[in-house]
This record gives structure tokens, C-alpha cells and sequence, in this order.
């Protein structure tokens, strides 16, 4: 199915009103921590009607009201038995259970809603996946992994709901199995404000049909207020193509609302928990279809293929996939520099990227960022991050004649593995500075060494901030996540000169240019006012916010190169980037691999893991 517009839609227009879910499950890391109806953080202490201390795993509730919506579903789904059964994480495949307990609730509201579970292949108008996710022929070990990972879910959601009436497993876990797809290729992340993950949702039709392209024209926001705003009738319909999938005529599916509710899971959606907006990104003709994006658009082309397959089960063929030669912002994202020339006939930069090493690169920024995310260790991710960004890595050629080569190459700045390592270095040496702080916060050398921290989280979140703000030039869908990353890029140089220790640090330093805590403006900062008054109420004068974009972004260009030079005092791999904003300088640099060569090389490491082992893995493949 698809979703098109109803009439002509400019940019940065909500495209439906709130959304409510069908089903939501937070994360296992957040069931202690926010309300399992509505996802609000919890108050201290919270209220929850289940007392079970023996167990990390029982729902919790902000107030009496939510648990009174809630807790009966809870029961009532199996939720509870699966809890007893699985206390702890249930499989390694299944680092949280959350997929697994939203299909426990989307179960029992289409069972209570006498909903079919005939036709596995599409529920309650939500397409499944369900043959292509458990019984094609395999394509990959991981095609092999995901159907593994399912046919284990599903049994372990039938033993919970035979065990709640009192029955023994018979085996069969088909219906299961579906609903487990279902979830696997509707569900949503949902976010809190700051961009923290808190769970899964599934919504209806009117965002599930939703399709994804690598450009989109619209994105979606959640809302956990009781009021979101948001227009008052939806401005998209599915669209006309003769018989739905469902076997409806489509053209009743627009025009027939009883039509379209019976098609949802529930006929209705619960009145609770975070909506889903969708809204605009760029300007909508009437009748073309509103897409939105799958997957992280800053990923080269075959990572994107290669997720939407093994999640979805299709290949894009959007426009930016398509294009030949490759978009320039695919030409960024997996572009190396070849430090011996010598080498470079042996396998361009744009050709790289399947090499082995590249694979192994992955696998050092996976590491480093679970040791932030998974293992609370943000110095040893900081230190494996700055290493894999500033050393030479090694790549093996054979040449025709069967001689070895050994290729030296850098990442560069725009490349995709540089972005996520700068979105993740901004993060983790933020948290570093709390713990630093929290051992001692007035001792001298602790305050001088979180302000030197707290510059580097600035600097990189800058630096995000730039290169994603360049490849938005070739690539205009990325505007939603450079709007968070400049938001993240301000918050931090206003920590940074916030900080306790900033009057210590900066003294016989020139940083009077970006003393940010001032409440002085520069007369192009009356912008900001311009902006409220005449954006507060208003979604239609575009012209005059894009005027007033290009100014706010040129006066960010005019003060960079006052602090970046500050910012980057310390050396490092920061030294090599001469402006963060503007990448005209790549170019030049790119025809002196020498610069690189001398610039941010760590004195006691040649080469990364990654390098070293690259001779001895390839020989492990022949």
C-alpha cells in the first residue's frame, strides 16, 4: 500500500494529526525508569500495582490512571507470564524483549477485536512479511539468524500464552510467528525529547502504509503531551491503484472511513501513550506519495540496501539509489584516501567500500560505541574512536600475477564511519565529564580536565553539525537529523563555557569572541526575534524562513573560525579538520596525501587492529 497527498503541501507542514499507537513496550533499560502506558518518566517513588523485587523486569506506572488503563492489558496479554518465564534477557539474538511483548499485546486486541489471522501475510491491514522473514531461501548468515531469531521469539510467546490459561505448548506457533513479523516490520522506535530511545510502537494504517525511500519527502515526531497540536484532519490517503491488497477496492479505502477502521487492528487506537506526527520536509504535489525513511540516511548505499533487506525484505529503488554515476553524497560517505598511490589502480575509493576491512572497521566502531552504550565506559570509547580515526589502515590486494599489496588508506571526514564516530565521541566525552566532576568536583585538576573534555564534545559536535550541514547540499531529507545535530552542537559550546571551571581555563585565552553566557547580542542575532514573531503561528511564509535560515547559517559560518582554532587546541585528529563548516579545503588536502600523513598520527601505532590483522583474515578467507 501507499500513502499520497490530498492536495498541494509545502515544506515543514504537518501532514496528519496526532496518531495514536495500537501497542507500545518500552525497552528492557527503560522499564524502571518511564511509565509502561503513557512513557513518562517516573515520578520517585513510582506507582506500580505489581510487587515482584525478585525480578528486573515488572511494569511500573506514573499514576493510578495509567495503571488502570494499562495493568489489564498487561495481565490480560500474557505479558505478565512471559515476565516469569523470561526474567532475564531471553535470548542473546534478543538483547530486549520489547518486540517480543508488543506482539504479546497486539495478540490479544486482535483477538478481542475478533480480528482474522487467516491470511498470516497481512493482519489487520499491516503487512507481515511473514513467508518472505521465515521461509525464503536464505541469502546470507544473517538471513539464516533473523528466521532463527523469530522461530525462537515465537515459541517463546506460545508457551507464555498457553501457560496464562493453564495449557501445555502443542507446538504450533504460526500465529505467533506472523504477529512477531508483523511487529518486525511496522514498529517504530519511539523517542523521548532528547532523542533517547525509549521503546517500540506500532500505529495504524494511515503511518504503517507509509512507504521509505533513501530521499524522503517527510518525516515523523512523537508527542507525549496531552495536547500536540498538529491539523485537525489528515492530509494524506492511501492511494488509488485499482484492488488493494486487502482485497478492497482502494478507491472505497479513501473515501470510506468504516472501511478504513476496519481494517485497523483494533478499530481504534488506545487513547495513551507517545503520537506520531507526520510532517513535511519538502514540498508535496498533490496526489504524489509521502515517504518517509527506514533507515540512517547518512549510511552509504549498499549498508542501506543491505538493512532494508535484512529487516524489511525489499530493495530500494528510490531515486538517489538509482542513480548512476552514484549521488555525491554516497560518493562522501565511503570515499577513502589511498595513502600509496601506487595502489590506487587496485580499488578506488567509491569501490572500497566492500573490501574486507572496511567490514572490519565496522566491527571497531561497533565495539567502541557498546563500550558507551552497553558497558558505561566512555573513556575506553573515546580513546578506540580518536585511534580508529587517526591511524593508517592496511588493506591486502592481490595483484593479477598473485603478488601481495598492501594498500594504506584514512578515513575521511565526510565518510560514514567518521560521522558516526564524531556523533558518538560528542556524546561519550560528555559523559566523562560528569563522572569526572562527580569524584571531585572542586579539585583543580579535575575541573581543568573536564573543561578539556567538554571542549572536545564541542568540537565534534560541531564538526557533526558542518559536514552534515554540507552534504545537505546535495541531499536536502537530511535536514531533520541537522537540526538535532546543530541544537546538539549549540547545547554544548553553552556547557562548555557554563562550566565551573571556564573563568580558570579561558584566563590568557582569547575566547572573549564566543563568550556565549553573555546576555550581549550582535545585531544579526535579531533574527531570533524575527523568527518568533513571525514563525510562532504561522507555516506558510517559507520564503522568508528560508531567507532567514541563510542568514542564522551565514552568521554561524562568520564565528567558527573564531573558536574552532580554540576548540582544537590540544591536536589530535581535530587538527586535521581546518574548517568544520566549510569542506572546500578536502579537495586540496586530498592531492597531499603527505598532509595526512604527518597530521593526527598517534606516536605509538602505525596501524589499527584492523590494519594488522587484515593479512592473516584474508588468508583465513582464501
Amino acid at each position: 500500500m501507499e500513502m499520497r497527498a490530498k492536495e498541494d503541501i509545502s515544506i515543514s507542514q504537518d501532514l496528519t494529526p496526532p496518531i495514536p499507537p495500537l501497542a507500545l513496550s518500552l525497552h528492557n533499560s527503560t522499564l524502571v525508569t518511564h511509565c509502561s502506558c503513557c512513557f513518562s518518566p517516573l515520578p520517585s517513588p513510582p506507582f506500580s500495582p505489581i510487587h515482584n523485587p525478585n525480578t528486573n523486569h515488572f511494569i511500573r506506572y506514573c499514576s493510578p490512571h495509567c495503571s488502570s488503563l494499562d495493568s489489564p492489558l498487561h495481565f490480560s496479554s500474557s505479558e505478565f507470564h512471559f515476565f516469569h518465564l523470561f526474567p532475564q534477557s531471553l535470548h542473546t539474538s534478543f538483547p530486549s524483549s520489547s518486540d517480543l511483548r508488543i506482539s504479546l499485546r497486539l495478540l490479544y486486541l486482535i483477538q478481542q477485536s475478533n480480528g482474522s489471522l487467516l491470511n498470516l501475510e497481512r493482519i489487520g491491514g499491516l503487512i507481515t512479511n511473514f513467508k518472505k522473514l521465515m521461509f525464503l531461501e536464505p541469502h546470507c548468515h544473517d538471513d539464516d539468524e533473523v528466521s532463527g531469531r523469530i522461530r525462537d521469539g515465537a515459541k517463546a510467546l506460545a508457551v507464555a500464552r498457553r501457560m496464562s490459561v493453564g495449557l501445555e505448548t502443542n507446538g504450533e506457533y504460526n500465529v505467533e510467528a506472523a504477529v512477531l513479523c508483523l511487529v518486525l516490520s511496522n514498529a517504530v522506535e519511539v523517542y523521548d525529547k532528547d532523542g533517547r530511545s525509549l521503546g517500540v510502537g506500532v500505529y495504524d494504517v494511515e503511518f504503517s502504509w507509509v512507504n521509505h525511500s533513501c530521499s524522503p519527502n517527510a518525516s515523523y515526531r512523537f508527542c507525549t503531551e496531552s495536547y500536540c497540536g498538529g491539523v485537525l484532519e489528515s492530509r494524506i490517503c492511501p492511494a488509488a491503484t485499482g484492488t488493494g491488497d486487502a482485497g478492497i477496492e482502494s478507491e472505497s479505502i479513501s473515501s470510506n472511513t468504516k472501511v478504513q477502521k476496519s481494517m485497523s487492528i483494533i478499530g481504534g487506537s488506545v487513547a495513551c501513550g507517545p503520537k506520531i506526527i507526520l510532517r513535511s520536509i519538502k514540498g508535496i504535489q498533490k496526489g504524489e506519495e509521502v515517504l518517509i525513511t527506514y533507515t540512517d540516511l547518512l549510511q552509504p548505499k549498499v549498508m542501506r540496501q543491505s538493512e532494508l533487506w535484512l529487516k524489511y525484505r525489499f530493495s530500494c529503488c528510490c531515486k538517489r539509489c538509482r542513480a548512476m554515476p552514484m549521488t555525491h553524497i554516497d560518493h562522501c560517505l565511503q570515499e577513502i584516501l589511498i595513502l600509496n598511490p601506487d595502489s590506487s589502480d587496485m580499488a578506488s575509493g567509491d569501490n572500497f567500500y566492500g573490501d574486507y576491512v572496511m567490514e572490519k572497521l565496522m566491527v571497531c566502531l561497533n565495539d567502541a560505541i557498546d563500550d558507551f552504550l552497553s558497558f558505561d565506559n566512555p573513556k575506553s570509547c573515546c580513546a578506540k574512536l580518536e585511534i580508529l580515526l587517526t591511524q593508517d589502515h592496511v588493506n591486502l590486494l592481490l595483484k593479477p600475477n598473485g603478488e601481495k599489496l598492501h594498500q594504506l588508506f584514512r578515513l575521511l571526514p565526510l565518510h560514514h564511519v567518521s560521522l558516526h564516530a564524531y556523533m558518538t565521541l560528542a556524546s561519550a566525552y560528555k559523559d566523562s565529564v560528569s563522572e569526572l566532576l562527580a569524584l571531585d568536583h572542586e579539585s583543580y585538576k579535575h575541573q581543568t580536565e573536564a573543561c578539556n573534555m567538554s571542549r572536545k564534545s564541542a568540537a565534534y559536535s560541531l564538526l557533526l553539525a558542518g559536514a552534515t550541514q554540507y552534504l545537505l547540499e546535495s541531499e536536502s531529507s537530511l535536514i531533520v537529523s541537522l537540526s538535532n545535530f546543530w541544537t546538539t552542537a549549540g547545547e554544548t559550546l553553552l556547557s562548555l563555557v557554563r562550566n565551573s571551571a571556564w573563568n580558570l581555563f579561558s584566563r590568557g585565552r582569547h575566547t572573549g569572541a564566543f563568550s556565549f553566557s553573555s546576555c550581549q547580542m550582535c545585531g544579526k542575532c535579531t533574527l531570533l526575534d524575527r523568527f518568533k514573531n513571525k514563525f510562532t503561528d504561522c507555516q506558510d511564509e517559507n520564503a522568508e524562513f528560508a531567507d532567514i535560515t541563510s542568514q542564522f547559517l551565514n552568521c554561524v559560518i562568520d564565528i567558527t573560525p573564531k573558536i574552532w582554532d580554540f576548540l582544537t587546541e590540544e591536536g589530535g585528529y581535530l587538527k586535521v579538520v581546518e574548517d568544520p563548516i566549510s569542506y572546500r579545503w578536502l579537495g586540496s588536502r586530498m592531492q597531499s596525501c603527505a598532509y595526512f600523513a604527518t597530521h593526527a598520527t598517534s606516536p605509538d601505532a602505525d596501524k589499527t587492529d584492523s590494519g594488522l590483522e587484515a593479512e592473516e583474515c584474508y588468508n583465513e578467507i582464501r
